[in-house]
């Protein structure tokens, strides 16, 4: 390909071979690079995923009209997006459905080989994201296969001991995970999802943007490279919230992104609007395992609602009996504390960086 680029990059070590277009290169290469961990990587699984970025008005026409007029199957892979799945020419197309709040200045494909594609219509602003989407996807299928238990979680390092932040949305991960990095540079590992090893004894990051509310971002700025919290609601747990890429999250807090780290400790987040002080504790077994079966994503999450570029091939049945015996095992070895606050205390940030950090060995 002469009117292409590629570049090869290591996401939770499987290795995506990104075959891009000359005139779109710059762009991709550039948000991409954002996305890589710098220190700490995961052991390579010996995989390798081509995905080709595609950026042609004329094509990406010609597909759309194609699959418009194609038979259809509309697939729900993320929660509230729908998409319609077509076949054409013996490649599998998936297209933002109509009829929903999805830009139709995208579509995905799949061909016989396995070979992954991302077809963009030029103009169309910030067409560079739509990549990460394909990468997440791999990385998680890869890490199934691996036998890897992925969580709906932050987390972060601590003189590289590993912090897992587990809750259901709207608990407090992203503030519990900004409280570690203003006040103790935790390097960031994870934003939204993580996963722990066969052996429960690492976490590594899903590359995921961090999307930080604005009563977090009052707390933490004002601070080089963050939002101005003035132009997101402050209610905790609103929905409304900016998007940082890794490393400009990790850039406003002078630390780093870190792939993996030895994992040490789990937070379960209970942050709220009432007026009630911080409090934290050790969870039993039975309340540890409550919580870590909530925040659980393995075989079922509730925002990647089913497998699509990357082809589910372990049984249902097993995943959830491998993700069962993580839990266990990390209720076994890792302590599980619970910490409780109000959202308008005191101090709260720094308050509850120093109590992760003092729940450490």
């Amino acid at each position: 390909m002469t009117n292409a680029k590629t570049a090869t990059i290591l996401f939770a070590g499987h290795r995506f071979r990104i075959v891009t277009d000359l005139t779109f290169d710059a762009i991709q290469e550039r948000y991409l690079r954002t996305f890589v961990p710098e220190h700490q990587l995961a052991p390579p699984c010996g995989e390798e995923t081509t995905v080709r970025v595609r950026h042609d008005a004329d094509y990406f026409q010609n597909r759309m009209a194609r699959a418009a007029g194609a038979p259809s199957l509309t697939v729900v892979p993320f929660r509230e997006e729908p998409y319609r799945s077509c076949q054409l020419d013996q490649i599998t197309w998936w297209q933002p459905a109509p009829d929903t709040h999805l830009p139709q200045d995208h579509l995905y494909a799949r061909d016989t080989a396995g070979r992954l594609s991302v077809l963009l219509n030029p103009g169309s602003e910030r067409s560079e994201r739509y990549l990460m989407r394909v990468v997440r996807e791999v990385v998680m299928r890869c890490a199934e296969n691996r036998g890897w238990t992925s969580f709906h979680a932050a987390a972060a390092a601590l003189d590289d001991q590993g912090v897992l932040i587990a809750a259901p949305s709207r608990a407090g991960k992203t503030t519990v995970l900004a409280a570690l990095a203003a006040h103790h540079r935790a390097d960031l590992i994870a934003s939204d999802r993580a996963l722990i090893t066969a052996d429960a004894d690492v976490v590594a990051g899903v590359p995921i943007s961090v999307r930080i509310g604005g009563g977090t971002l009052s707390a933490v700025t004002p601070r080089e490279g963050l939002p101005n919290p003035r132009t997101l609601p402050e209610a905790f747990g609103s929905t409304r919230k900016a998007a940082l890429t890794p490393r400009e999250f990790a850039r406003a807090f002078s630390s780093r992104v870190q792939e993996t780290a030895p994992l040490r400790l789990v937070v379960i987040p209970q942050l709220c609007e009432e007026d009630r002080k911080l409090s934290s504790r050790i969870l039993g077994s039975a309340q540890a395992r409550t919580a870590l079966t909530t925040a659980c994503c393995t075989p079922h999450d509730e925002d990647w609602l089913e497998p699509w570029f990357a082809v589910r091939t372990r049984p249902v049945d097993d995943l959830a009996c491998r993700a069962a015996s993580v839990i266990e095992s990390l209720i076994a070895t890792v302590p599980v504390i619970a910490i409780r606050a109000g959202v308008h205390s005191p101090d709260l940030m720094e308050r509850i960086a120093d109590t992760v950090a003092g729940r450490l060995p």
